[in-house]
């Protein structure tokens, strides 16, 4: 009897353990299922929009190299359906237009006046701040430039500033002199601060081309591709570079591809035709919220009636500042990031 118990006793044993062994095999299996055939149904499944958003997405952040390092050029742009002649000529035409700043007729020159908006979708939540008197948005850069950036409501902090916003591109220089995305040590292009250039201090070059957002001493904001010595000519006061598309140039929409630069968290500054200008920040990169593409920047700039935007730093460095507080939740992993720039409001 006690023999027949002890084997029963021995397959109950088997049993319990061959279980979770089981159960353990069986959800590595799924998971190695999932990680193999989900890409692949990224990349080469039927839904289009899946893809093109998933690698534009991609490509916007500094871990593009996981793509670049093993697909060429030409097998990216035919991922992401892009006709490259066409695409060219679109650009080249688009390169042409310059903004008709006499257009912007700056109807507030004095006063602080700020109204707040917060925009709230299933994709991302947006907070933009309408500024009346364009004449109080000025340029801060980092006090330890070539070291390290500052946090956005730092700046704003030491220039008394009532609102900010982030600012342009940045790069970081290594001891042996290379140069990558970081800290925001020292800005990318050049950087004008009250009619002067405060970046570069030396060897700089006015005839070079650069992406800028920039405000004339009469209030004007410019965006768009402009050379240093075509500024100084239209007077221009504050002024940084970034090496995004332009957004809307004298009330015509820039953007065409609904998920140009996938869904990111983004930054953008406007101006309406009366000199109200628009700071925009978007947040995104959660799971629930992934944030939203420079299409999208352009319809909320376009229904708040800009003439004039362009887009500045997004992804871990949009952030912005309000009444003494960073009022948006900036996806850095240790909250705020220090970048080399802002805008900040007097």
């Amino acid at each position: 009897m006690s023999t027949k118990s002890d084997n029963q006793l021995g397959k109950t044993k088997k049993k319990t353990f061959f279980r979770p062994l089981v159960f353990f095999i069986g959800t590595i299996y799924i998971l190695a299922f999932l990680a193999i055939s989900t890409p692949l149904l990224i990349f080469f499944g039927p839904y289009e929009n899946t893809r093109k958003a998933f690698i534009s997405t991609l490509l916007a952040t500094r871990h593009s190299y996981l793509l670049t390092n093993y697909l060429s050029q030409d097998s990216i742009n035919k991922l992401l359906g892009i006709n490259q002649e066409s695409d060219n000529k679109e650009q080249n035409i688009k390169e042409s237009v310059h903004e008709d700043i006499d257009k912007i007729n700056v109807k507030y020159t004095s006063g602080t006046d700020i109204s707040r908006y917060d925009i709230h979708t299933d994709r991302y939540t947006g907070y933009l701040l309408e500024i009346k008197n364009p004449l109080n948005v000025k340029v801060a850069m980092t006090k330890y430039l070539g070291k390290i950036g500052q946090k956005t409501s730092e700046m704003a902090e030491e220039h008394n500033a009532i609102a900010a916003i982030n600012g342009g591109s940045f790069v970081d220089q290594s001891s042996d002199g290379t140069l990558y995305a970081g800290t925001g040590a020292v800005p990318g292009g050049f950087v004008i601060s009250g009619g002067k250039v405060i970046y570069p201090k030396n060897n700089i070059d006015k005839d070079k081309v650069e992406n800028v957002i920039a405000f004339t001493r009469g209030g004007q904001l410019i965006v768009g591709d402009h050379t240093l010595k075509e500024l100084q000519k239209l007077d221009v006061q504050e002024a940084m570079c970034f090496r995004r598309p332009n957004i809307i140039i004298n009330g015509q929409k820039q953007v065409t591809d609904k998920m140009a630069d996938g869904l990111n968290p983004r930054t953008a500054v406007g101006q309406k035709e009366d000199g109200t200008v628009i700071f925009l920040v978007i947040d995104g990169r959660k799971i629930t919220a992934p944030g939203a593409s420079l299409y999208d920047v352009q319809q909320i700039m376009y229904e708040r009636g800009a003439v004039n935007a362009g887009a500045l730093d997004g992804g871990y460095s949009s952030t912005i500042y309000y009444k003494g507080d960073v009022i948006n939740s900036p996806n850095a992993w240790d909250g705020e990031r220090s970048v080399a720039t802002a805008f900040y409001v007097e």
